[in-house]
C-alpha cells in the first residue's frame, strides 16, 4: 500500500506542476475567461492542488478512479478495455522468449566454453544493447518497406477476427518486447546452472557414479531454477509496463498507448489511473514470485514457518 500511495502522490503532483493544462487542449486559444472558469469548475481544476489531491484520494478510497477529461468515460472502463491487450502481449512475449532463454542458458552452461556458449553470451549482450524503440522502428522499416506483406507493422487484430490474423498482428511487438527478457533469462540461468554444477555435492554425486543426465535433470536444473523464479517474475512485470514504447511504435491499443496519450494531452485522471494500474501489476507480480519461491525452495518455506528463524 505504501508503494501505491507514493506512486499516486508523485504522479498527481508532477502532473499538476508540469507546464500546460488540459484546459488549453479542450478550449484551444479562442476562449474567454468566463468560459475557462466554467470548464475549470466543472472539472474541479479551479481548486488548489492540496484540495484537488484530497478530493482525488477520497475518490480512490471509494473505488472511483475518476473520468477522462476529454472523453468523459470512466477511467476504470478505459483501463479495463486496454489492459487485456497489454497483458496478452506481455504474456505471449514472456512465454516464448523466456522459454527460449531458459533453453539457451541451459545449453550454454552444459556446453561451457563451447561455440554454443559463446553464441548465447554474444547474442544476449546484443539483445540487451538494442533499445526497444529503435528495434521497433527497424522492424517497421524492414517489414513495411523492404519486405511488405509478410507481417503487419501496425495495428491490432482482435481474436474475434481469427486466430491467425490475431497472432500475426502480435508477432513483431512480441519480438521487440521479449528480446531483452530472453537475454536476461539466458544469462541468469546460465550463471545459476554453472554455480550449481560447481558445488561440492555435485562433485560428490559424480564421484559416486550418478549418471550425468540424472545429475543435470534432478539436481542442477532444479536448484538453478530457484533464483530464476525471481528474475522471471520481475521480467513479467517489466514486459507489461515496458510495452509502453512498443505499443506506440506498432500502434497496439494497449495500456501503454493509453498512458502515453493521456500524458500527452494531460488527461490527469487517466494518466494517474494508468500509473496506478502498472504499480498494482508490479505488486501482484512480486506477490506471485514470493509464493512461487515458497513452493519451490524448502529453505524459504521452513524459514517462514519458523517465523524467520533458521536452524
Amino acid at each position: 500500500m505504501t508503494t501505491v500511495f507514493v506512486v499516486i502522490s508523485l504522479v498527481f503532483v508532477l502532473l499538476r506542476l508540469s507546464p500546460g493544462s488540459p484546459l488549453y487542449t479542450l478550449l484551444g486559444f479562442s476562449y474567454n475567461e468566463e468560459g475557462r472558469a466554467a470548464v475549470a469548475a466543472r472539472l474541479g481544476l479551479n481548486a488548489s492542488i492540496p484540495e484537488q489531491y484530497a478530493r482525488y484520494l477520497r475518490q480512490l478510497v471509494s473505488g472511483d478512479l475518476g473520468t477522462s477529461v476529454f472523453s468523459g468515460q470512466s477511467v476504470g472502463d478505459l483501463i479495463a478495455q486496454r489492459l487485456p491487450v497489454s497483458l496478452e502481449l506481455g504474456l505471449i512475449a514472456g512465454a516464448v522468449w523466456m522459454a527460449l532463454g531458459v533453453l539457451a542458458g541451459a545449453l550454454a552452461a552444459l556446453r561451457h566454453h563451447s561455440p554454443i556458449d559463446g553464441f548465447v553470451r554474444v547474442t544476449s549482450v546484443v539483445a540487451l544493447s538494442l533499445p526497444s524503440f529503435w528495434l521497433g522502428l527497424v522492424c517497421v522499416l524492414v517489414f513495411g518497406v523492404y519486405i511488405p506483406g509478410v507481417l503487419p507493422v501496425s495495428g491490432y487484430v482482435p481474436l474475434a477476427e481469427g486466430l491467425g490474423p490475431h497472432l500475426r498482428s502480435l508477432v513483431l511487438p512480441a519480438f521487440v518486447l521479449g528480446l531483452p527478457a530472453f537475454a536476461v533469462v539466458a544469462r541468469t540461468f546460465r550463471a545459476s546452472v554453472l554455480e550449481v554444477l560447481d558445488r561440492d555435492y555435485v562433485a560428490f554425486a559424480t564421484s559416486m557414479g550418478m549418471p550425468r543426465r540424472t545429475l543435470v535433470a534432478r539436481v542442477a536444473l532444479r536448484n538453478a531454477a530457484i533464483p530464476l523464479v525471481t528474475v522471471v517474475g520481475l521480467m513479467l512485470g517489466m514486459l507489461v509496463s515496458g510495452a509502453i514504447l512498443v505499443e506506440n511504435v506498432f500502434g497496439v491499443p494497449g495500456l501503454g498507448q493509453l498512458m502515453v496519450d493521456s500524458f500527452r494531452r494531460q488527461d490527469y485522471p487517466v494518466a494517474a489511473g494508468c500509473c496506478l494500474a502498472v504499480a498494482v501489476l508490479y505488486l501482484l507480480t512480486n506477490l506471485l514470485v514470493d509464493i512461487a519461491q515458497l513452493a519451490i525452495d524448502p529453505r524459504i518455506r521452513e524459514s517462514v514457518l519458523n517465523g524467520g528463524k533458521s536452524r
